[in-house]
């Protein structure tokens, strides 16, 4: 991801997390503190909200001055 973000010129800084496959249908993930699940984003933004809306309302737009 953070490589497609830098050919798209997104100034975006990701942290990476680890994952541990413990079996072929299971395994462990690194918590990350503070993140929003995805079903979260949309309780919040309604079923028609985007992942561009919810950066919107965050930060500001793309030019805004936040």
């Amino acid at each position: 991801m953070d490589q497609i973000f830098s050919m798209a010129k997104c100034n975006l800084w990701l942290c990476p997390y680890e994952i541990l496959a413990t079996g072929p249908n299971c395994g462990l993930i690194e918590v990350v503190s503070d993140a929003l699940s995805v079903h979260a984003l949309k309780e919040k933004l309604g079923d028609n909200g985007t992942l561009l809306d919810y950066f919107n309302r965050q930060f500001g737009p793309k030019n805004g001055a936040r």
